[in-house]
Formats: C-alpha cells, structure tokens, sequence
C-alpha cells in the first residue's frame, strides 16, 4: 500500500528526524561559515556604483523592473547590506552564467548560503554525475513521449472551468497541471496528487532568505513538510526495489542502490524536480494567460493561428522570466567590465535584467510575440540551463492550445496577486471570467 503522504508513521519520523542533519541543517552551517568567510562589498573601490535595491522584498519581486534599469546603467554594481555584486547587463549575465569554472554553484542560488548535494547548485564533477541520473527523461524526445498524457491532465483542468463564472486561473490551471504532470513523472501515485501542491509550496520558500536567521526560520516552518515528503518518498522508493516501473523515482532508487547517489542525494533530487518542475511552469503559464485575459486580439491572433502558440510561449518566457535570479560565488578575480570581483565575492546575475536590455531585445517592456528571442535567458544558461525546459514549454502549449480550444475568450474579473517567493515570478492569483459560446 502506498504511504500516507500527510500521515507518516512515527517511526518513520524520527528517521526523518535523523536525515535532516544531513539533508538540510549541515548544509546550513556550512553556507553560514562561507557567508561569515565571504569578501565584503564594503571594500569595494568607492567610485563602483552602490545600490540598495532588495530583490527579496515584495514591492522588488512584483515589479524590480525600475530598479533593474538603473542598474544596467553599469557592468556592476554592489550592494553592501546584501553583501552581494550584482550584474545586470545582457551580455555580462550571458557570459557569466556560461563561465562556471570561475563562478561556482556550490553555495546555492539565495542570497544566503545554502549548498545540499542537488543538481541545481552542484558544480562538476558532482554536477555531471547527478545530472546524468534524471537528464534521459527529460530530454526533448523523451518529453515529446509524454504528450498525450499532458493533454490528457491539460484537458481535465479547462473542461472543468465555467462559462460566465470568475475564476482564479491559478488555482484552477496554472497550480494543479504543472504539479500534477511532475507527480506523474516521479510515480507519485494520483491518489497524493492533491497534496503536493501544498507540501511543495514550504520548500519553495527556501529560495527566500536574506540572512541566516531567516534561513533557520524558513527551515523550521519547512520540518514537517519535510519530514511527511521524505517519509513518503523514502517508501515509495522502497517498494521500487522489489517493484519496479517506469518513473522517475525508479531511476533514482536504481542510482542510490548502485551508490550514484546517497540516499539523501536520492531525497533531495526528487524533492528539488517536484519544487522547480512545477514552479516554473505555474508561472510561466500564468503570465501568458493573464495577456491574453488583458489583450483580446492576442487572444484572438492565437485562437486563429496555432503555429503562433509556441512563439508566445518564448516570447513570454523573455519578457517574464520566470527565474528572476540566482547567484553564484567567484572561485578566483572575476572581471566584467573593468571591475574585478574578488574571490569568495556572491555575484547576484539578474536573468529578468537581461531579458529586458534593450541592447540585446529592441522595445524590451512590450511583449511581441513576432519578435526574434533567441538567447533569452528564461531557462538559464550553459551548465545549468534548466533540465525541465522542454517539458515547461510542451505543458505551456498545451494548457493554452486546450483552451483555445473550448474558450472563445477571458477577460480579468479583478488584480492580478502576484507571488512574492524571491527569485521567482508570476501570478499567484489571476481571476478571469471565461466566455463560451
């Protein structure tokens, strides 16, 4: 029988109890005492511009766009209460997210330390080998594979939508088809499906701390949320030793019991594919579909013309980016622009800046779905361009072709709520009235 994801046996706690020093407190004090270690931007030459812009403030999360000009003004420019360097640029983001033997991973992507063994902030060799575990599935071919099974689960979410009623689209869309396809993926069995969403949200905020009391604060919110995942993920990898399928959680189990990965590594690995692979998604497809709720002949241009589909989708990602952030940590002197970024110095690169230069993407604040997006950065860059991309894109599609489909039109029932997660952007909230024939 399947374990109770809400409902985990004592023992099976205290175990967690256990795991947890491994998994997510040891992480912390390591990235504390590299935080404590780190080169302060106070030192920095007196004529490098400052800032005092915060991008974990939720006024920043729901629009930095403002401050993001000012800081494009320059190659870098410093904020010393966050103790970070900050780039801004295009092609300063571009080259830095490609030169990971200088700018390393290891810390994580917050403005805090905080470095477990997963594929998102690990740097080669560990990288390489972590990647390799879960990278076949997602590959383009592999994902493509899956179509049917998302129409199916796309289809479920928009039949079930009103004519002439509000609704939030988030709640009834963009939320249950992203976390609903990375369940099925994983093996989760349906019957779970209903509670991820929920579990998944406490982890999500980890990307949210600015100090070390916050990381703990976080942490502690997140325990029981942690211990109830990793007590039903440990046992659904369990039984696939004796019963194995065609999931995700299989080729982990397979990987921890040849010693690819530790068993926390095993943990965390699923843990981070539920967190990221459906986050992204949620908030990409929620920005696309509040402009088509606020732009009645977009909704129109892509209703009479499907192959568009997919150019919105790109076009949205640019202009949304639904990864704000992430940082990285200079391994040796790091020079953009005449400025040399000292080592051990945390360097924020800002992907939404980059999507909006004007010097890279002319008329940058206006979304066109004709324009030319190649090389934005919504999905990252080089080593760790995000694994789950095709997969975001084809559910994207999806979701939006399966409206366009039955809906004849939607137009906002009241304000966009946006999320206010650091890092992350889109709508947590999107009430729209649908209009049927």
């Amino acid at each position: 029988m399947p374990t109770d994801l809400l409902r985990p046996p004592p023992r099976a706690i205290a175990a967690a109890a256990r795991s947890s020093l491994t998994d997510l407190w040891r992480p912390v004090a390591t990235g504390a005492y590299r935080d404590i270690r780190r080169p302060r931007p106070q030192a920095a030459p007196k004529d490098l511009p400052r800032t005092i812009f915060d991008p974990t403030l939720p006024d920043n999360i729901a629009n930095p766009h403002p401050a993001f000009e000012r800081i494009r003004e320059h190659p870098v420019v410093v904020n010393e209460r966050l103790g970070v360097w900050m780039l801004g640029r295009y092609e300063d983001v571009h080259a830095a997210a490609r030169n990971s033997d200088v700018l390393s991973s290891r810390d994580g992507v917050s403005l805090r330390g905080f470095g477990p063994s997963v594929v998102l902030i690990a740097d080669p060799p560990d990288h390489t080998r972590l990647r390799h575990v879960a990278a076949p599935v997602f590959t383009k071919r592999s994902v493509n594979q899956l179509t049917s099974d998302i129409q199916q689960l796309a289809g479920e979410c928009v039949a079930a939508l009103r004519s002439g009623e509000a609704v939030d689209l988030v709640a009834a869309l963009t939320i249950p088809m992203p976390i609903n396809v990375i369940a099925a993926i994983l093996g989760v069995p349906r019957e779970h499906w209903p509670t991820f969403r929920a579990v998944s949200d406490r982890f999500a905020q980890l990307f949210a701390p600015r100090s070390l009391v916050e990381v703990t604060r976080v942490l502690g919110s997140s325990l029981q949320g942690y211990f109830q995942m990793r007590t039903f993920m440990d046992a659904e990898m369990r039984r696939r030793r004796a019963d194995p399928a065609d999931d995700l959680l299989t080729r982990l189990e397979v990987a921890r019991a040849t010693g690819e990965l530790s068993d926390s590594e095993a943990f965390l690995y699923s843990l981070i594919l539920l967190v990221a692979g459906n986050e992204t998604t949620t908030n990409l497809l929620g920005m696309l579909l509040m402009h088509l709720a606020r732009d009645p002949e977009l909704f129109e241009e892509l209703k009479a013309d499907r192959t568009l589909v997919p150019r919105a989708v790109e076009e949205t990602a640019r202009w949304g980016s639904p990864v704000q952030w992430v940082t990285r940590v200079a391994t040796a002197p790091y020079e953009v622009g005449g400025t040399v970024i000292p080592a051990g110095g945390k360097v924020v690169l800002f992907y939404a800046s980059a999507n909006r230069d004007p010097r890279k993407f002319s008329d940058p604040d206006r979304l066109d779905i004709h324009r030319d997006t190649t090389g934005h950065l919504a999905f990252g860059h080089g080593l760790h361009f995000c694994l789950g991309a095709h997969l975001a894109r084809l559910e994207t599609v999806t979701a939006v072709n399966h409206l366009l489909d039955e809906v004849d039109g939607l137009e906002l029932a009241g304000p966009v709520r946006w999320g206010t997660t650091p890092s992350l952007q889109g709508p947590a909230s999107l009430p729209v009235r649908i209009r049927r024939q």
